[in-house]
C-alpha cells in the first residue's frame, strides 16, 4: 500500500483519500448551505421592510381598507381610465370627485358622535353620490361600460359577502338622447 500526506502532515493510505475527500466535500457543502440559509433568513426580512411605507393602521379598528392618495383610490382612477378610455379632462374630474369623496369619508370616520350604522349609511350615500357624479361625466358608451362594471362589482361583493341583506339599488337608466 502506498501512503500520502494530508495538509496537516498526517500520513494516510491512498485508499483512505477518496473517502476523506468525500467527507470533506460533504462538510464544505453543509457549511455552505447553512451559511446561505442563514444569510437568506437574515436578509429577507430586512429587504422586505420599506422605510418609506406608512405604518399599518391599528388592528381591530373599523376603518378604511385603503387610505390616502395613491391607495385604492388611485387604482380606481387608473382602472376606470383603462376600462372606459377616459380623456385627460375626464381623468382630472374623476380624481377631483374621488378626492372629495375620500375627504368626506375620512371626516365621517373621525366623527365620534355618529353611530356606526349611521356612518355606514352616510358612507354608502357618499359613494353613491360620487359614482353618480362620475357617471354624469361619461359619454353614452362609457356610461354603458361603467354600469356593467358597477354591476360586476356588486355581484362580486354579493358573492364575497354571502349575499345577505337587500340588494343595492340599481343604477339609474341612461338618460334619453336629446332629439334634434
Amino acid at each position: 500500500m502506498s501512503t500520502g500526506e494530508t495538509l496537516s502532515g498526517e500520513m494516510i493510505l491512498e485508499s483512505e483519500s477518496p473517502m476523506m475527500m468525500t467527507m470533506f466535500r460533504k462538510t464544505v457543502l453543509q457549511v455552505a448551505v447553512f451559511s446561505i440559509g442563514t444569510v437568506a433568513l437574515v436578509a429577507l426580512p430586512v429587504m422586505a421592510q420599506d422605510p418609506a411605507a406608512p405604518p399599518p393602521p391599528p388592528q381591530g379598528q373599523g376603518g378604511p381598507r385603503h387610505s390616502g392618495p395613491g391607495g385604492m383610490r388611485g387604482n380606481q382612477v387608473e382602472f376606470l381610465t383603462k376600462q372606459l378610455n377616459l380623456t385627460p379632462d375626464q381623468v382630472t374630474q374623476v380624481k377631483a370627485i374621488d378626492e372629495d369623496a375620500w375627504k368626506q369619508m375620512k371626516a365621517l370616520r373621525e366623527d365620534t358622535s355618529t353611530a356606526q350604522d349611521d356612518k355606514r349609511t352616510k358612507m354608502m350615500d357618499i359613494r353613491k353620490t360620487s359614482q353618480d357624479k362620475i357617471r354624469a361625466l361619461l359619454t353614452a358608451d362609457q356610461q354603458t361600460k361603467f354600469d356593467a362594471l358597477q354591476a360586476q362589482m356588486r355581484e362580486h361583493r354579493r358573492s364575497r359577502d354571502g349575499g345577505d341583506g337587500p340588494p343595492p339599488p340599481q343604477p339609474p337608466p341612461p338618460p334619453a338622447a336629446p332629439q334634434q
